[in-house]
């Protein structure tokens, strides 16, 4: 006698959307325990971004100051006006200053926790790496080349143009 194959569909699975509530001074703050994938990988996209340097890699200290701000703007219910988010660094200390950050990730699930610091890391760690590979060194030459291109076009267009020709043939007279 053959039995029936189990269905995904049957066993009755849910999200979890399970919440921790923490009190910060007299306010109650709402915690998620648990952050779908794609709210996770949006936040780990906004903290790479946020902790790009100019000097091709993620700032050590900006990693830990835009992970900790994405945590508590991704998993709480705490509300920021545009005012308090134009200055994140401000924020981050007055945050840091009154041991907000603590308060909230000891309520995360530590495997949650876990999850975005170890994706924050490698990813950024796996840019750098490219970045820094035959293959990133290429492309950053080639985007480079591009924009040259563009603006040597644009270049050629102006000189090209006979209002600006006779503006240039002026001035090079007036110089000498």
């Amino acid at each position: 006698m053959a039995t029936a194959k189990p269905t995904f569909a049957k066993m009755g699975l849910k999200m979890n959307t399970d919440v921790k509530t923490v009190k910060i001074g007299e306010q109650e703050i709402e915690v998620k325990q648990y952050l779908p994938v794609n709210d996770k990988l949006l936040l780990i996209g906004r903290i790479i971004s946020l902790s790009a340097d100019e000097n091709n890699f993620a700032n050590p200290i900006k990693l830990e100051v835009f992970t900790a701000l994405e945590i508590v703007f991704t998993y709480t219910n705490l509300v920021f006006t545009d005012k308090q988010k134009e200055d994140l660094i401000k924020l981050y200390d007055l945050m840091e200053c009154n041991d907000i950050f603590n308060i909230i990730i000891d309520a995360i699930p530590k495997v949650e926790y876990k999850s975005i610091l170890e994706g924050v890391s490698e990813c950024s760690e796996a840019i750098y790496d490219y970045r820094n590979s035959a293959m990133g060194i290429i492309d950053a030459i080639n985007q480079d080349y591009s924009l040259l291109d563009l603006d040597a076009t644009a270049i050629q267009k102006k000189i090209g143009d006979p209002n600006n020709l006779e503006l240039l043939r002026s001035i090079l007279t007036q110089l000498g």
